[in-house]
């Protein structure tokens, strides 16, 4: 395929996308006076998941649009594809079954599209972590890896399909119109290979991205930072949502989930096409010094107001005045603060920054305090060569000549 047709039909994939999510979106909208199954995935933290949809599309066709043989673009397409069906076909049935019975035909058999949507998805990202950053998987020894997702994919998918079960118990409690009754009776130990195929494969897969980021060099190796920053944030997402979850905004844990399940093609996507690559070091120096700076400001914002409220209880209108000096206090310590953690991060995480920025505080010393213009000359040159690493390094001076113009 050529690069114009490929770039072409990448487009058309992500137009079509967002066609089902459009359709979604209507469908959403004129049933939204009826309580349905459905509705229980339709709140604020769908908006997060809805961001990463289309990231995950948007960032396939770019990269298509670049390196149209890399399998990577492609895999980040089917995913936003198949997220889109699965969106599209649920809010359907949904519609159609429970908000206005009999309006939309073959109900049924529409959501029964959405029910072997999750397992194409899940193995579209466990070769996304195989095949990262090259398309390729790290070498031949690795491709039985590959045939074991394809495989576990495969019978998932045809399983999903065909067994006799709920669509999906929670948001499309409905039989699955396709399934054979027979196969529950006897081959019901299925779900059992399902669950060991696809739990293999991706602590494989995942075993892949680490081999290959222990041997990487070089751009090869900020290539995989950018994955595994990705996979720090995807952590921290679930972390947040756990936190979320005890302290009962079920919600907004959704949100955070969905928000960070987005920086995966992003961080995917830079790395595939190298843009801003050697910007790694300090994008992770910053999310680990903004990240210390948010838990230990707020943790201390809590404290002061839980302890000004316990002292302070007893006076008038007492709450309000805790609250807001506490955010006083916070708004003052936020500077030196993260000035303090920030040159503790980049002292561990992005070292040639924290060399680089003593070798200019020490050359700013020397200025103040040295006069000889060749021993300045030589003292440029060095700390441009440190700091910099050019291939050459040249220094003009201009002279001007007594009573010149």
């Amino acid at each position: 395929m050529s690069r114009g047709l490929a770039s072409w039909v990448a487009w058309a994939i992500v137009a079509v996308t967002l066609a089902l999510h459009s359709f979604s979106i209507v469908l959403v909208v004129l049933g939204r006076n009826v309580d349905t199954p459905g509705d229980g995935n339709l709140d604020i933290g769908a908006v997060g998941f809805f961001v990463a949809f289309l990231a995950f599309s948007l960032v396939g066709a770019v990269i298509v649009t670049r390196r149209h043989r890399n399998a990577i673009g492609w895999l980040l397409l089917l995913i936003g594809l198949t997220l889109g069906i699965s969106d599209s076909a649920s809010t359907y049935a949904d519609y159609a079954i429970y908000a206005d019975p009999g309006s939309l035909p073959v109900a049924p058999w529409v959501g029964w599209v959405a029910g072997w949507g999750d397992p194409l998805f899940l193995m579209s990202v466990m070769l996304v972590l195989l095949l990262f950053p090259d398309g390729k998987v790290p070498s031949r020894r690795w491709r039985p890896v590959l045939w074991l997702t394809l495989a576990a994919g495969a019978l998932a998918v045809l399983w999903n399909a065909l067994k006799p079960d709920k669509i999906f118990s929670d948001s499309l409690p409905i039989d699955n119109p396709a399934g054979i009754q027979w196969l529950g009776s006897h081959l019901g130990f299925i779900d059992q290979f399902v669950f060991v195929g696809f739990s293999a494969a991706f602590f494989l897969s995942v075993a892949a991205a680490v081999v290959r980021f222990r041997r990487s060099r070089g751009i090869e190796r900020d290539r995989m930072k950018w994955l595994a920053l990705a996979a720090v944030l995807m952590v921290a997402g679930f972390v947040v949502a756990v936190i979320l979850g005890a302290a009962g905004s079920k919600r907004f844990d959704d949100l955070a989930v969905g928000l960070a399940f987005s920086t995966v093609p992003i961080a995917v996507g830079i790395g595939v096409l190298r843009y801003r690559l050697y910007e790694i070091d300090r994008v992770i120096s910053r999310t680990l010094s903004f990240a210390v700076v948010t838990l230990n400001l707020g943790a201390m914002y809590v404290g002061l107001v839980l302890i000004g409220q316990y002292v302070f209880s007893s006076v008038a209108g007492g709450g309000g005045l805790v609250i807001a000096a506490s955010t006083l206090v916070v708004a003052a310590l936020f500077l030196p603060v993260r000035s303090r953690v920030q040159r503790f991060v980049d002292r561990r995480f992005n070292r040639k920054r924290y060399d680089a920025q003593r070798t200019l505080e020490a050359f700013g010393t020397r200025l103040r305090e040295q006069v000889e213009l060749d021993q300045l000359t030589t003292g440029l040159r060095d700390v441009v060569g440190e700091t910099m690493q050019p291939a050459h390094v040249a220094v003009w001076l201009r002279h001007q000549e007594v009573g010149g113009r």
